[in-house]
């Protein structure tokens, strides 16, 4: 079975939502962990990074990491944030990834946001973003 794209499957909850609940199953939607580790590994292929490099470019236990990228455990925003710097990910792929976790996206009139997009945007580390978070007095990631 192929998958639908978004708009494709915006157009048939619009159509007939009723109908669309009835057969969920018969449109290839996968759950949200399942897609969150297809997404991650989507990515650390494109950028050449493996899980020993997440672990050690943000912190993240090894036991967690690998647990996040079989999807047998939940992550939170914070966490997302740290494996997309970690990846080297773009605003763009960071926001999907948040998207994709269920997590809000970084919002830019958030103080705390704004300075995360910054620091993404000028491909800083984990390491570095923690910097200029502290340098505003803001939570560290």
């Amino acid at each position: 079975m192929t998958r639908k794209s978004t708009d494709d499957l915006f157009m048939l909850i619009n159509k007939d939502s009723s109908g669309f609940l009835g057969s969920i199953d018969e449109n290839g939607l996968g759950r949200s962990t399942q897609l969150l580790s297809e997404y991650l590994y989507e990515k650390m292929n494109k950028y050449g990074v493996v899980p020993r490099d997440l672990v050690i470019r943000t912190n993240i236990s090894q036991p967690h990491i690998y647990q996040i990228l079989s999807g047998t455990r939940g992550v939170s925003r914070e966490k997302l944030i740290a494996l997309a710097i970690g990846i080297g990910l773009d605003l763009d792929e960071t926001q999907r990834l948040l998207t994709i976790g269920q997590c809000g996206t970084l919002y830019p009139k958030v103080r705390r946001d704004a300075a995360i997009i910054c620091c993404i945007t000028e491909h800083m580390d984990l390491f570095e973003t923690n910097e200029h978070l502290n340098m505003i007095e803001e939570k560290e990631l």
